[in-house]
C-alpha cells in the first residue's frame, strides 16, 4: 500500500514538471514574435517601405487577347424556310385509263421524260377513221377537178360553135352554169381535205397527250395515280419540284425595311440542320409588311447544284444592316459591366524592361455583338488594333494593377511574352 502511494506522488511531480516546461516555452515564443513585429518596417504607398501608406498590390494573373480591326456592319439574324423555285402538279391533258406509271417518289427527271402512259386504243381508232376520211376527201377533190376541166372544155367548144349557129345560146348558158358548179364543187372538195387534215392533226395531238411528260427538270415528290385508274383531263399525275436553284423565304422585322437587303456583301443563308452557310446569288425584297407580326419578306436565291438543300428546310438568314464601317473586335469576355458603366482593360506597356505591364480601364461603347465578339466603332475608341485586352481575370482587376500575363493553357507558369 505504501509503494502505491509513493508511485502516485511521483507521477504527479512529473506532470507538474512538464506543465512548467511548456509554460516557459510559450512565454519565450511570445516574446520572440513581439520583437519580430516591432522590428518589421512599415510599407509605403509605392512599396518603398515608408510608414503611413497602403500595402503594394500584388500582380494579377490574367489572360489577354489581341484586338482586331475589321470592316463589318451590324447583322440581323432572321428565320425562314426553303422553297422550290418551281413546283408543279403535272396533269393529264386527255381522259383515259392509266396503263403505266414510269416514275416513283424521289426520281430525278429531265425535260420530256415520260411520267405516265394512258390507254390510247380509242384515239388510235378515231385516228384511223380520220385518215380514211382524208383519203376519201382527196379522191373527191381529184374527181371534182376532172369535172371542172371537162366543164371548161365543154364551154369552150360550145362558145366556138355559136357563130355558126351550130349550138343555141341556151346551150352556151348551160355550159357556163355547169362550169361554175364544177368550180364550186372543187372548192368544196378542197375544204373537205382541209377539214380531214385538221381532224387527223387533232387526233395526233390527243394521241401524243396520252403520254404524260415532264415539262422541266426536277425531282418527283408525289406520285398521284396508279395503273388502272381512270383520269380526266386536268387530273394531276405526279408532282415535280425543281432543286436548283432554291429560294430562302426569310421573315425580317419591319424596322429593317430600309436597310435590309440593299447590299449583298455579308448576306448569308445558314442551313439549320448542318450549320453550313451559302451566299445567295440574288436577293429580292418584298416591301409588304404583315399587319400582325410586323414582318416583311426577303427572298434569297441560292444555288444548289449538289442537292444539299431541300424544300421545307428551316434556314437562318444573316441579313446585313446598314453599310460596312471600321470596327475593333474584342472577345466578349473582355467586356466588364459594372454600376459605373461598361469598360475593357487594355494592356498598358511597362515603363521599364524590368517592370510588369498594367491594366488600363477604357470606357467602351459597344456597337453590336456577334459570335462571341463585341464590336466597337474604331473612331474615338481609346485603343487600337495594336493593343491587347484582358479576357480572363478582369472581373477583380483594379486600375493600374500589374499584370502577370499567361496563356489560356498555362496557369501558374512563367509569364507569356
Amino acid at each position: 500500500m505504501e509503494e502505491k502511494e509513493q508511485q502516485t506522488e511521483s507521477d504527479r511531480d512529473n506532470r507538474a514538471a512538464v506543465v512548467a516546461v511548456m509554460a516557459i516555452v510559450l512565454v519565450l515564443v511570445t516574446v520572440i514574435v513581439i520583437q519580430m513585429i516591432q522590428q518589421a518596417p512599415m510599407a509605403s504607398p509605392g512599396g518603398s517601405g515608408e510608414p503611413g501608406g497602403p500595402p503594394q498590390m500584388p500582380p494579377a494573373a490574367v489572360i489577354v487577347a489581341p484586338i482586331q480591326a475589321v470592316n463589318t456592319q451590324k447583322q440581323a439574324i432572321v428565320t425562314g424556310t426553303l422553297r422550290a423555285r418551281s413546283k408543279m402538279a403535272v396533269a393529264a391533258q386527255e381522259s383515259g385509263a392509266v396503263v403505266k406509271m414510269l416514275v416513283d417518289e424521289g426520281d430525278e427527271v429531265q425535260p420530256g421524260a415520260t411520267l405516265a402512259i394512258l390507254d390510247a386504243r380509242r384515239i388510235k381508232a378515231q385516228l384511223d377513221e380520220a385518215r380514211a376520211r382524208l383519203t376519201v376527201a382527196s379522191n373527191l377533190f381529184e374527181q371534182r377537178q376532172a369535172e371542172h376541166v371537162r366543164a371548161e372544155i365543154d364551154l369552150q367548144m360550145k362558145a366556138g360553135l355559136t357563130a355558126s349557129k351550130a349550138v343555141s345560146q341556151s346551150d352556151v348558158l348551160d355550159a357556163e352554169k355547169t362550169l361554175k358548179v364544177a368550180a364550186s364543187q372543187v372548192k368544196s372538195a378542197a375544204d373537205g381535205i382541209s377539214e380531214a387534215q385538221s381532224r387527223v392533226e387533232l387526233l395526233d395531238v390527243q394521241l401524243s397527250d396520252l403520254t404524260v411528260k415532264a415539262p422541266l427538270a426536277g425531282v418527283v415528290v408525289s406520285r398521284n395515280v396508279e395503273p388502272g385508274e381512270w383520269v380526266s383531263a386536268g387530273t394531276s399525275v405526279a408532282t415535280i419540284v425543281t432543286m436548283d436553284p432554291m429560294e430562302a423565304w426569310l421573315r425580317v422585322p419591319a424596322r429593317h425595311l430600309e436597310a435590309a437587303g440593299n447590299e449583298l456583301a455579308g448576306f448569308k443563308v445558314r442551313q439549320s440542320a448542318t450549320g453550313q452557310t451559302f451566299t445567295p446569288a440574288k436577293v429580292t425584297r418584298v416591301p409588304e409588311v404583315n399587319g400582325r407580326s410586323q414582318l416583311f419578306t426577303l427572298v434569297a436565291t441560292v444555288s444548289n447544284p449538289d442537292r444539299k438543300l431541300s424544300p421545307g428546310e428551316s434556314v437562318t438568314g444573316i441579313v446585313p444592316i446598314g453599310k460596312p464601317a471600321e470596327h475593333l473586335r474584342v472577345p466578349l469576355n473582355a467586356v466588364v459591366h459594372s454600376p459605373h458603366g461598361t469598360v475593357i482593360y487594355v494592356v498598358q506597356k511597362p515603363l521599364s524592361d524590368d517592370a510588369l505591364p498594367t491594366g488600363r480601364p477604357v470606357s467602351a461603347r459597344i456597337a453590336f455583338e456577334r459570335n462571341g465578339s463585341a464590336f466597337i466603332a474604331a473612331d474615338n475608341a481609346g485603343f487600337s488594333a495594336d493593343d491587347r485586352v484582358v479576357v480572363e481575370g478582369n472581373q477583380r482587376l483594379l486600375p493600374g494593377q500589374s499584370l502577370m500575363i499567361k496563356t489560356s493553357d498555362q496557369q501558374g507558369g512563367p509569364p507569356a511574352p
